[in-house]
């Protein structure tokens, strides 16, 4: 027999609309029953929890990670942190001397744009730190990589080698490749290394992890995204077999960057595990200065970036998922980039509308008027990572000029635009904690160095309803779910987490403080705070 509970004597945010709260709520089945006062639900229940007037939001649903790669860093070299490549060398150095020689070393998240000087390594200061060793670092944004001379000849990269995609292989003066690799280079590497989560086993216990690692920031679902080309796997039966077993503590719809070679639609699964879109990768980054711009770069006049789509192919893509009821989304950070896929959206949606198909545009990292204009025209969810605002700030308008720069993580000027906007983190490349990024969109500040003061272009901040909205409704709204999950009302799924300061009422400069006392997935305690 079920048993029904009331949890009482809370700030229950609903967030059905500003300010709408209740006192209580009651839970059966793994669903709201009532949302109302306490002594109503105290009359429903079979057993009663006391919130103690702590405040709760429904759980929080990031949209983009990259959820295995994330699980499989677990077990890498961290090197975020660093500020300076005299200590990225330094802890590469005292790594390599604990491995046996002629195995792999894996190492991520060091952003040299942090540096005391902003220069990426090569593999000539990999290889005076790491001779003996095949290594290959991966900075914070997936997109570039640097590896050592073994790592290079491991993947039979020489001055002869020539990448799929034009570019993507940096050279010396020499002609010989300096080991910094961009994107889809990466991938004729790693496809040389031993895996270590080789085992379907040793993958659930990997993603388990991290899953329980997220439930301590309350977070409830997750957008897991595939990215082959730059080494980014997801597995389906990873998370199916993790729910069977009952040790999936998150919801989780899935982008691959593939079409599925069966006739499946968006939407295939169930409330823990359903297959969700087909994900592109439009451009590069910003940081190695791959995203495509329509005009050249303010630090790098003869360079626009690189597309990895020409229109034509854009848009057969984009055509071919549309036509198989398959939700699309697209990585999106160079102006150019954007006006492609809007081009493409605007092709296959004119010619045949559908009712909902609910075009995803992945980052929208730099935007201009026009393409706001067109954006708001069309049926599209923005998928925004609030933690490039904290990360990026240092270094944007070196890159872009300060005029761009006013239009880079712009969530105002979407949001007055008429878009809707829901968030992710883009982890492993930032730190998933929600209350982190939403300090950074409201704020417009660093989240460690809680600068600049005012902002850096406060016209950009959002409202705090309007951050917690990306991680909740709109973040619901973004996978076809706004009906099931990421408010708190009678009939949803009893996702919330309980808070120990209220985001509402704190000063907007804490938010970043605030902790998670406990999470819940369809009313099952995932996460408590000792």
């Amino acid at each position: 027999m079920s048993t029904t509970t009331a949890y009482i004597n809370g700030i229950i945010y609903t967030m059905e609309e500003e300010g709408e709260t209740c006192s209580a709520v009651v839970v059966r089945d793994g669903k709201f029953l009532y949302c109302g006062t306490d002594e109503q639900a105290k009359a429903m229940a079979d057993e009663v929890v006391d919130l103690k007037g702590a405040p709760v939001l429904p759980g929080l649903i990031d949209t983009h990670q990259h959820v295995f790669a994330y699980a499989r860093n677990l077990t890498k070299l961290d090197l975020s942190g660093t500020t300076s490549l005299k200590e990225l060398k330094e802890r590469v150095r005292d790594y390599a001397a604990g491995v046996p020689d002629g195995q792999w070393i894996l190492g991520f998240g060091f952003d040299h744009e942090k540096f005391d000087v902003p220069k990426l390594p090569t593999r000539y200061d990999l290889d005076e730190v790491c001779p003996n060793n095949p290594i290959i670092i991966t900075r914070s944004c997936l997109h570039v990589n640097v590896a050592n001379s073994l790592a290079l000849k491991e993947g039979g990269i020489d001055r002869n080698f020539r990448p799929k995609v034009p570019g993507t292989v940096e050279y010396d003066e020499s002609g010989e490749p300096d080991g910094v690799l961009f994107d889809a280079a990466a991938g004729d590497i790693t496809a040389t290394i031993p895996d270590a989560l080789a085992s379907l086993e040793a993958k659930k216990d990997a993603v388990e992890r991290a899953c329980r690692e997220m439930n301590k920031h309350g977070l409830t679902g997750v957008t897991a995204i595939q990215g082959k080309h730059c080494d980014l796997p997801e597995y389906t039966e990873v998370y199916q077999e993790l729910a069977k077993e009952g040790r999936l503590t998150m919801r989780v719809y899935l982008g691959f960057d593939e079409l599925p070679g069966c006739s499946i639609q968006t939407g295939l699964g169930d409330d823990m595990v359903k297959y969700g879109f087909y994900k592109l990768y439009g451009d590069g980054n910003l940081g190695g200065r791959t995203a495509y711009f329509q005009a050249p770069y303010a630090d790098a006049p003869d360079q626009c970036g690189v597309p990895n789509y020409t229109q034509e192919e854009l848009n057969a893509k984009v055509q071919a998922a549309y036509d198989r009821n398959i939700q699309v989304g697209m990585h999106t950070i160079g102006d150019k980039t954007l006006d492609m896929l809007l081009t493409a959206f605007e092709t296959v949606y004119h010619a045949n509308p559908k009712p909902d198909p609910r075009f995803r545009i992945i980052h929208m990292s730099v935007v201009n008027d026009a393409l706001l204009e067109r954006a708001r025209k069309l049926p599209v969810i923005v998928d925004v990572q609030p933690m490039f605002v904290s990360s990026d700030m240092p270094w944007v308008e070196t890159r872009l000029g300060a005029e761009r720069a006013r239009y880079s993580t712009a969530f105002r000027k979407m949001i007055d635009a008429g878009l809707r906007l829901s968030a992710g983190s883009d982890s492993p490349c930032e730190s998933y904690d929600p209350m982190g990024a939403i300090y950074a969109a409201v704020n417009r500040r660093n989240v460690i160095s809680c600068g600049p003061e005012g902002g850096w272009y406060p016209e950009n901040c959002v409202t705090v309803y309007e951050a917690v909205s990306m991680y909740t409704s709109n973040a619901a709204y973004a996978s076809f779910e706004e009906n099931l999950k990421g408010t708190i009302k009678e009939g949803k799924l009893a996702d919330f987490v309980v808070l120990d300061k209220d985001v509402f009422q704190v000063d907007p400069l804490t938010i970043k403080d605030i902790k998670v006392l406990r999470t819940y997935l369809g009313g099952k305690l995932v996460y408590a705070r000792d």
